[in-house]
């Protein structure tokens, strides 16, 4: 079998959904057995897809167009030259969406992805006939959201990942007031204001279907306007603030009232014991793989925290690690989301992500 671009595979059936995977072999070499990097997208878990507004053009290494500026006030991008450029094969995947599917399906599908890549036909079915995937080499990229779903990987996966990247991903610090107490005041995202109980009673009352793929899509270049065609964005947007997010994660409900009333030091023993493998601050440990961390320094939607609690445990436990931060750097390393200019660094810190996780990757 021939293939020179990009292909689509189902990796999973769930009923009737679909869950699938983008593979786009690099330009070059053509030949030999190479391994892979996978990006997982953002969307704070209950929404986006492997190929949405916020796909990152610089993390493959294309160069095409991308929403890392605006395009009324257009400003050069020093692009990396990503992970086709070093010679990786690239997979960006999918995974069923939070509500009313939950991380423990994230996980599952997770799970399945690294064990279908494995499967011993998969290069001569997937791939051109001088090509096959190294399934032992392979690397877990997460954004936002997708954060989750990496550190599952790192945990779960068979064959583990040998090389983990989140990019101001979730999951470092779930236990935290920042998803589990309630506030007063909107997340710091253009149009958040309008995520409330009744913009949503028609998704609170009754919970959509099962979807692995809601794309992310810019409604308004002035104001940043992102959402899905279904309008579950604002789900994410309405459960920070009342500080339920977690709820829908574990499908507990009453977990996060019930945990912001203890203590930060107490909170992970009051998760029912069933629920703690899903919590993955909570089960890190010395076999974990080789973690690089982008965070902005000024990010209001995935804190710093996170990513500085998930370095310091990998220290400690002697896992290679590095925390790569971005002075003055909003959620996506932006320093504004009007004109969506990058802050100065980020493509630095991007370019250091990706030679990590190559030389994690050529290691034998």
């Amino acid at each position: 079998m021939a293939i020179t671009t990009m292909q689509t595979v189902t990796y999973s059936r769930v009923g009737d959904v679909d869950i699938k995977f983008d593979i786009e072999p690099p330009p070059s070499p053509t030949t030999g057995t190479l391994p892979a990097v996978i990006y997982i997208h953002g969307g704070g878990l209950v929404s986006g897809s492997r190929r949405d507004a916020f796909f990152p053009d610089w993390f493959r290494g294309a160069l095409a167009a991308s929403m890392y500026y605006h395009r009324s006030s257009p400003v050069p991008l020093l692009l990396t030259d990503g992970v086709h450029k070093r010679g990786l094969i690239f997979i960006t995947a999918d995974h069923r969406l939070t509500y009313p599917s939950t991380g423990l399906d994230i996980i599952d599908d997770v799970k399945a992805l690294f064990a279908f890549l494995a499967k011993p036909d998969f290069s001569e079915k997937h791939l051109p006939s001088t090509l096959s995937l190294d399934a032992s080499r392979i690397a877990i990229m997460g954004l936002s959201g997708g954060g989750y779903a990496a550190r599952a990987a790192g945990l779960y996966a068979q064959p583990r990942p040998r090389a983990v990247f989140s990019l101001y991903g979730m999951g470092g610090e779930f236990l935290s007031d920042h998803w589990i107490a309630e506030k007063t005041k909107p997340m710091e995202w253009p149009g958040a204001e309008h995520a409330t109980a009744e913009t949503l009673a028609h998704l609170l009352a009754s919970p959509p279907g099962v979807a692995s793929e809601l794309p992310l899509r810019i409604k308004s270049l002035e104001t940043f306007s992102a959402a899905d065609d279904e309008g579950r964005t604002n789900l994410f947007l309405y459960w920070w603030r009342t500080g339920e997010l977690l709820d829908y994660v574990l499908n507990e409900p009453g977990l996060s009232a019930k945990l912001r009333a203890l203590p930060p030091a107490e909170r992970l023993a009051a998760v029912p014991e069933h629920l703690r493998p899903f919590v993955p601050e909570a089960n890190i440990d010395a076999s974990f793989p080789p973690t690089v961390l982008v965070h902005g320094l000024a990010d209001p939607i995935v804190l710093l925290s996170e990513s500085q609690a998930t370095h310091d445990r990998l220290k400690e436990l002697g896992v290679r690690s590095e925390l790569l931060t971005v002075p003055d750097a909003l959620h996506g390393l932006f320093l504004d989301l009007t004109t969506m200019r990058l802050a100065s660094g980020a493509e630095e810190a991007w370019e250091r992500a990706i030679d990590f996780l190559a030389e994690e990757l050529g290691r034998t």
